[in-house]
């Protein structure tokens, strides 16, 4: 029977420092700890471009609207298959077609039926980029933008770039922190990504209301001062070490 009850007792010894391990090892406020941001900026060359292309027509009826929009947007398809271009390396990036209106003597007053007819035109050759532009603007389009960017694959791999040399920067700060006030780094508690990002280059952007004749002169001329740059990968992430 007595031996019962220190089984018991030895048990409940047990159990207790158990629960005593885990509160110490979980609770965290018997354990320092710093907390700590670590950031990185990755510079990349680009290595394709986009042109965007925008076709708008403005008629009196709807369906006139979208009419004329199907004939310029088939006329600048054709072209640029003729130019080599291939359907994955042509995207719609959006549509749509609304009443636009004017506001005259206070009064708001119909203009007509505008279809939108937005295109993205990928390439990794750069000198076709000027193609691209005399396809829409002989055809009536517009030129909405021409950004230089990452391709998927190459924007996966600055990120992850990015973020192992955020998180070697946070560990870094984590260790001159332990060492600063005496003591020494100790094991790597928690650690999170709070930010990744990189902006294209905008090599061109449309100037507000520009006419077909007008928008073409801008983008071709602007096409003859490209020079693209180094794009930057940032990538940031909290870490937690205990000290």
């Amino acid at each position: 029977m007595e031996l019962g009850k220190n089984a018991v007792l030895v048990i409940l010894v047990v159990a207790l420092l158990a629960i005593g391990a885990y509160v110490y090892t979980n609770t965290g406020f018997q354990r320092e700890s710093v907390t700590v941001s670590g950031d990185a900026e990755i510079p990349i060359n680009p290595d394709y471009a986009s042109v965007y292309i925008s076709i708008e027509t403005l008629n009196d009826s709807a369906q006139d609207s979208k009419d004329s929009n199907s004939a310029i947007s088939e006329k600048v398809m054709g072209e640029l298959k003729i130019l080599g271009f291939s359907d994955k390396d042509i995207e719609t990036i959006n549509y749509n077609m609304y009443p636009d209106y004017s506001w005259e003597n206070n009064q708001q007053k119909l203009k007509g039926y505008k279809t939108v007819n937005l295109l993205k035109v990928k390439m990794s050759d750069f000198d076709k980029v000027g193609n691209a532009v005399d396809a829409a603007a002989d055809n009536g389009a517009l030129i909405q933008s021409i950004n230089f960017e990452l391709s998927p694959e190459n924007e996966n791999k600055a990120k992850a770039n990015a973020i192992e040399a955020a998180t070697k920067d946070a560990k870094l700060k984590a260790e001159a922190v332990a060492k600063g006030s005496g003591k020494r780094l100790g094991r790597l508690v928690s650690i999170s990504t709070s930010d990744y990002r990189y902006y294209p280059y905008m090599a061109y952007e449309k100037t507000m209301d520009a006419s077909v004749a007008g928008n073409a002169i801008e983008a071709r001329s602007a096409i003859t001062q490209i020079n693209p740059q180094e794009l930057k990968v940032y990538a940031n992430v909290q870490a937690v070490y205990a000290i």
